[in-house]
């Protein structure tokens, strides 16, 4: 086949997929010809082709985040600059005062089921 293109175009994530789209609408409408739809179906197995790398791609980096690859790291750090015992009687006279009820800190998504679709992040 001699149409074979020779170079690479860049698109957008967003716009390929937008692109896409428009070509899934534009195939199935009734006047388009044989050599449109051919010039389509390689324009839309081209952005399929390239859409699926870059999800894969993506996939494979939020798993790698998922195990704690290329995070940033972190350090804790007091609220201030007090002497740690006076932290400590801070801290007691807060908790003495303050109450706690722990089914404050439970996800609202315990016990539901997560969505296929849920993204991890």
């Amino acid at each position: 086949m001699s149409d074979t293109p020779t170079e690479t175009a860049s698109v957008t994530f967003e716009r390929g997929y937008e692109r896409l789209q428009e070509i899934a609408t534009r195939l199935n409408e009734d006047d388009v010809t044989v050599s449109e739809m051919c010039d389509l179906f390689a324009e839309g197995k081209g952005l399929e082709q390239a859409l699926i790398q870059y999800l894969d791609t993506q996939q494979a980096r939020v798993q790698a985040i998922e195990s704690g690859e290329g995070v940033r790291a972190f350090t804790i750090t007091g609220a201030t600059s007090e002497p740690s015992a006076l932290q400590a009687q801070r801290s007691a006279s807060v908790s003495k005062d303050i109450p706690v009820d722990t089914a404050d800190f439970v996800p609202a998504s315990v016990g539901a089921a997560a969505a296929d679709d849920d993204i991890p992040f």
